[in-house]
């Protein structure tokens, strides 16, 4: 069975892509109707919207820059990252602008519909006139797919099947199942068992949203830390219907949160909550496929499954990311950044075009994003410059160490690290995000890199002056226990196999076609990672764990490359005489039961079958964390339709809850230290079924925990639902 490519939208024949874009607009006009009168149609309001706003427009525009014949990711995902950056700056525009004419309400839905529908037709009509006679269909073959389809569509379905057990029930028993049958899947690959080689992309795509909605779905709220501030500015515009650029925050300049999250569910009728749940996720998994396409085209199929399959099974990815939503949106353009860097099928002008429209998206999706591309983009340049230089003409030694050399020798083959115009990047990043950040957030990003940088360097001076302090850290737990001691060691080797991969790229003995500006960037991926983690100072500075996270980006793929490079080693010192092929395909065996083994080690499933402390809130219904139950939310809400102007405590995690309903005027209770006369005491569900408080710790405790008697025995209590409290002191 056959179907023509959606994928390949721009290489359609134009009346059959003028036809479907009608016929999304026409239906996206009749949803919203209906959804004005009051009947929301789910899923299919969600669909056409999400195909308007995150698709078409990218599409029309490659149309316009005549930039056809790519692979179906690339078109796919360059098209996705257009649309999305053309919903932040044209919903930015419309919100700055309208208000001069009377507008006052510029995010709302007539305003948004009628702008972004002519802006569509818009496109369309340069589409036309630059690019009416090109055609080049191409078509889908199911053929032999069909069932493999079918098994992996099941499991994002687990996952939602399984949430929805843990939520109402407090069974993870399907959670369990599903996370068993992802850990399987690099096993099948390695083992050329089922899955074609034609589905990896599907393939890694559907893991990543299952493990995603495992932890995103958990609960009917939004679970987690820094997603609660971001749904207070994001719900703030949604309810108003206006963005208030005057509010001096740095979440507030994150178009990723206060534009495109608003405009979504105002075109939609989706909720901010669901958005955050369900939406975002899947736009997050856009990054694997990115990830595949980079990984891919420098390597082979294999290799760039196993390294995206690493990427999505470490705990970061899944347990953490969800509850990020602007980074999550920032790494989706921090890809498309890399795919431009690797990209050989366009021109350089081509390459500029996309590197005008992704590098402003990347900076008003996430600062620390920004700042890390920023420090990558400026010391590769630096490296390209120093090449140019020709040293190991002048001083013989720079040549004769290759570690050093990767540095100062500039080999024929480096020509591609040309045809990226560093000298536009940097003109971009540096020039917008001084413009930007100062405009619209009273430069906090800057006082906040001050702020981090005074505290790395004060801590340095402590530490460098106490030897006995340097104690090198890694991406552990603070729960000690034997099952830990494997998590960490599983951890450790990841990054021992990311630092063998690295050493082979640097000796340049990888046998893979490595583009060059992507080695530059990994390697000082590598450097910088290899600092958060055993430089404790930068550790306490800066967050390893995000970190950790970003830089597998880079480095996922290295970590395959480590283990390849492992059994040459071993080969050649035993002799075995193992051809080049059996290296491999034995490798990535071994690498497949390895990943088998992360993942029930991430997922938290070990902890769960033997009886050892939780590790994951979508497995335990018991472990306390960022997540919050419809009780919860009842007395918040209480509370801020009834508090006084005056400050409000609650433990650590409670803290995080009222985040998403005012902010600066609540804290989180300290071990030995007085309250504030008077003030409120918020208390939730666990806090009251367990008399304990959690605080914040030192070292790697994440929390410490206090008896609550000390305050519900001495105040008055003001509210009380069954699972929160309300004390007033």
């Amino acid at each position: 069975m056959k179907v023509i490519n959606p994928f390949q939208m721009n290489n359609w024949d134009i009346s059959y892509l003028f036809i479907f874009i009608l016929i999304i607009q026409t239906l996206l006009w009749i949803i919203i109707f209906f959804n004005l009168n009051g009947n929301h149609i789910p899923i299919i309001s969600e669909i056409l919207a999400s195909i308007s706003l995150f698709y078409i427009n990218g599409v029309l525009i490659l149309r316009i820059l005549r930039i056809h014949n790519l692979g179906n990711i690339e078109n796919f995902l360059y098209s996705v990252g257009l649309s999305i950056a053309v919903t932040m700056f044209l919903g930015m525009a419309i919100d700055l602008i309208y208000p001069l004419f009377g507008i006052t309400t510029p995010i709302s839905t007539l305003p948004l519909i009628i702008t972004f529908t002519v802006f569509t037709t818009f496109l369309c009509f340069l589409s036309h006139a630059r690019d009416k006679t090109f055609k080049n269909h191409s078509y889908i073959d199911f053929t032999g797919m069909i069932n493999p389809i079918l098994f992996l569509s099941l499991i994002p379905f687990l996952a939602i099947f399984g949430t929805y057990l843990m939520n109402n029930y407090g069974n993870n028993s399907i959670l369990m199942i599903m996370y068993f049958l992802i850990a399987l899947i690099p096993i099948m690959v390695a083992f050329d068992k089922f899955i074609p080689k034609r589905l990896y992309p599907l393939t890694v795509f559907l893991l990543s949203i299952a493990l995603l909605f495992s932890s995103s779905l958990i609960s009917n709220y939004i679970n987690g830390w820094d997603i609660n501030m971001e749904y207070y500015f994001s719900n703030g515009v949604v309810t108003n219907s206006y963005w208030n650029t005057a509010t001096p925050e740095i979440l507030n300049s994150m178009l990723s949160i206060v534009i495109v999250e608003p405009i979504f569910s105002k075109i939609s009728g989706l909720n901010v909550v669901d958005i955050f749940k369900v939406i975002y996720p899947i736009l997050f998994s856009f990054v694997v496929l990115g990830l595949y396409s980079i990984f891919k085209k420098q390597t082979t199929n294999k290799i760039a499954f196993m390294s995206c399959f690493l990427f999505i099974s470490v705990f970061m990815f899944f347990l953490e990311m969800p509850y990020l939503a602007r980074q999550e949106i920032g790494e989706l353009f921090f890809v498309l950044m890399i795919m431009v860097m690797v990209e050989k099928n366009l021109t350089r002008r081509h390459l500029s075009i996309l590197t005008v429209f992704f590098i402003p998206a990347l900076l008003v999706s996430h600062y620390s994003l920004d700042y890390i591309y920023m420090f990558l983009l400026v010391c590769s340049y630096l490296i390209i410059l120093i090449r140019n230089l020709n040293l190991t003409n002048k001083f013989t030694i720079l040549g004769k160490l290759q570690i050093i050399k990767f540095f100062f020798y500039k080999e024929d083959s480096q020509d591609d690290a040309l045809k990226l115009d560093y000298r536009l990047q940097l003109l971009l990043i540096f020039g917008l995000t001084l413009i930007y950040y100062n405009l619209f957030s009273s430069a906090a990003p800057f006082d906040l890199t001050v702020f981090t940088l005074n505290n790395v360097m004060s801590t340095a001076y402590t530490y460098l002056f106490n030897p006995n302090s340097l104690v090198a850290v890694g991406i552990v737990t603070s729960e000690k226990s034997f099952l830990r001691s494997i998590a960490l060691d599983l951890h450790l080797i990841i990054e021992l196999m990311i630092g063998i991969g690295i050493l082979f790229l640097l000796y340049r003995r990888t046998n893979m076609k490595f583009n060059e500006n992507f080695s530059l960037f990994s390697v000082m991926s590598f450097l910088m990672l290899g600092l958060v983690l055993v430089v404790p100072f930068l550790a306490g500075a800066l967050n390893p764990d995000r970190f950790y996270q970003i830089a597998l980006i880079f480095l996922s793929v290295f970590f395959v490359v480590g283990w390849i490079g492992i059994f040459r080693i071993i080969n050649r010192i035993f002799k075995f005489k193992w051809k080049m092929k059996s290296i491999y395909n034995n490798s990535l065996k071994l690498i497949a039961i390895f990943l088998f083994i992360s993942l029930i080690f991430n997922s938290g499933v070990v902890y769960e079958v033997f009886h050892d402390k939780p590790s994951s809130m979508s497995l335990s219904s018991t472990m306390d964390g960022p997540k919050f139950n419809n009780i919860e939310l009842t007395g918040a809400e209480w509370l801020n339709d009834h508090k006084l102007d005056i400050i409000v405590y609650s433990d650590v995690y409670r803290s995080l809850l009222l985040n998403g309903y005012f902010i600066n005027t609540h804290t989180s209770i300290q071990n030995g230290t007085s309250l504030v006369q008077p003030s409120y005491i918020f208390l939730g569900t666990y806090n009251i079924e367990n008399n304990q408080i959690a605080i914040p710790a030192k070292g790697s405790n994440p929390v410490a925990y206090i008896n609550d008697s000390n305050y519900t025995s001495i105040y008055n209590r003001s509210y009380d639902n069954g699972g929160s409290q309300v004390y007033l002191t």
